[in-house]
């Protein structure tokens, strides 16, 4: 009997199922289906991309993009939450100097050389 991985069988499934972003299916039909959270499903969706496999989000859910345009859309989308989650961390970033300490001006100088570095 071949063995499949749970990753490959949801690929399969949203490349039978769910292509094009008109097909796109709920996060919490994908739970059901597959019995696992929601968190479990961002995991795989997000290994996924990282191989390189079109799977697109948007609000009608996740979907196996049928096309470049649908592709580009989920790039967008991407890139405007990674704005918002930078936006965030620097305010975070401004509020430490309402938690003064000896070392934290040491610490955030070798985490931003870290990061302009990295």
């Amino acid at each position: 009997m071949e063995h499949v991985n749970i990753n490959e069988k949801f690929l399969r499934y949203l490349k039978r199922s769910h292509t094009g972003e008109g097909k796109a299916v709920q996060s919490k039909c994908l739970e059901m289906k597959f019995q696992m959270s929601g968190r479990k499903i961002r995991d795989i969706v997000n290994a996924l991309r990282c191989e390189g496999h079109p799977i697109c989000s948007d609000d009608g859910g996740y979907y196996y993009a049928a096309n470049r345009n649908e592709v580009l859309g989920s790039i967008r989308q991407l890139n405007s939450r990674i704005e918002k989650i930078a936006e965030a961390k620097d305010g975070l970033v401004k509020s430490l100097s309402l938690f003064p300490d000896s070392n934290s001006n040491k610490q955030l100088q070798i985490w931003f050389v870290c990061v302009k570095e990295g």
